[in-house]
């Protein structure tokens, strides 16, 4: 199975960042090492996710780091069968509510918070899934490809993956980053972020599937919930 999985890898991670190809003839994930923990959020499985860019905060080449760091979690998903693919929406003006809707914008992270230079602001339901959360940027990250390390890192809490600062370099798209203007060595998910998204969405449709049998067996369906819940704790890097 293992091999199984580093071959998946190594085919579908030839759109990917080189480093993260590098890593994926040999699969040995660690939690904290080179595999990041999991968060306690993420998208709903077979998501079709609409992300807006806030007007006038991104030059052309910067949208595109943006759309590219999109482009290399829909492709990944090739591996991980969460089904969530992320479409372009366009730009927008204010916050969006919508389900399933995400904004990326701008403002001055790191120097309102020391520890961060970019923000992950989760919005979920009552069932304790994603529904119209926002990244904010910091203003002063103007490289595309620091961009687009800082985009991909954040759309990794959206699939359900926390921060790891002990995990080696490389080791993980959810590193530290070393600057406003820096990547951590990677542009994409790592072998080990993507076998750890696999197993957050294995999981949630194995409980899923268990949920509907016991709620048909009952005579029972689930009914829809409109509820959102904003969390105020913060993931990001």
């Amino acid at each position: 199975m293992k091999r199984f999985f580093a071959l998946a890898v190594l085919l579908i991670l030839g759109t990917l960042d080189l480093n993260t190809q590098s890593q994926a003839k040999a699969v040995s994930c660690t939690t904290y090492f080179n595999a990041p923990p999991v968060s306690g959020s993420h998208w709903p499985a077979d998501a079709e996710v609409t992300v807006y860019f806030a007007r006038n905060m991104f030059t052309p080449e910067q949208r595109e780091a943006l759309l590219a760091a999109l482009d290399t979690w829909n492709v990944a998903e090739i591996i991980t069968r969460s089904g969530v693919e992320f479409v372009y929406g366009g730009e927008s003006d204010d916050l969006v509510n919508c389900r399933n809707c995400l904004i990326v914008r701008r403002r001055q992270v790191h120097k309102r918070d020391r520890h961060h230079y970019a923000l992950f602001y989760p919005v979920l339901d009552r069932n304790g899934f994603l529904v119209s959360p926002w990244i904010e940027l910091d203003t002063d990250t103007t490289d595309p490809r620091a961009l687009r390390g800082f985009m991909a890192h954040e759309i990794g809490h959206g699939m359900g993956l926390w921060d790891c600062t002990t995990c080696k370099k490389k080791g993980t798209i959810m590193n530290g980053f070393p600057g406003i203007n820096s990547d951590n060595g990677l542009l994409g998910p790592s072998p080990c972020d993507l076998e750890t998204v696999r197993w957050v969405y294995q999981k949630e449709r194995f409980v899923s599937d268990r949920a509907m049998v016991t709620s048909v067996s009952r005579g029972l369906w689930n009914v829809p919930f409109s509820s959102y819940l904003f969390l105020p704790q913060r993931q990001g890097e």
